[in-house]
């Protein structure tokens, strides 16, 4: 289980970096009216993989604390703090910037690991509830 939770993690992260890729050919490529756009989408998509990775590492921890205190009751965060203080970071950032960056497709950016995460989640059981009806 926990193999395929970290192969579903790092395979999340390699797709977001190939849209990072992107947003840096895309800055790189175009006219300086449209760089605001893809530095927005950057930005947002950078705070946001930070977000999904650090999500990710608080939800193992979560796991690894309930099984070792199974019966007790033990506090544990998600991190919830963490996140919005990073999304607040990359608000003041395009806002203190908006020269440089766009609002909207920062906003956009910092959705992009998780709308990634759950195109990934939605085919993996797709795929596999095919394969699983096939092998009956």
């Amino acid at each position: 289980m926990k193999d395929e939770y970290s192969f579903r993690i790092r395979r999340v992260v390699q797709w977001t970096i190939f849209v990072l890729a992107g947003t840096i050919l895309g800055w790189g490529f175009t006219s300086p009216q449209y760089q605001p756009w893809f530095a927005g989408l950057g930005l947002g998509t950078t705070i946001g993989l930070i977000s999904a990775v650090f999500t990710a590492w608080k939800v193992h921890k979560v796991g690894e604390v309930a099984i070792q205190h199974q019966g007790k009751k033990k506090q544990v965060s998600l991190g919830m703090p963490t996140r919005l203080a990073l999304a607040i970071l990359a608000t003041v950032i395009t806002l203190q910037y908006s020269e440089i960056f766009h609002i909207a497709t920062m906003v956009i950016g910092l959705m992009i690991p998780s709308i990634i995460a759950l195109v990934d989640a939605l085919l993996y059981n797709l795929l596999h509830s095919q394969t699983d009806e096939g092998g009956e």
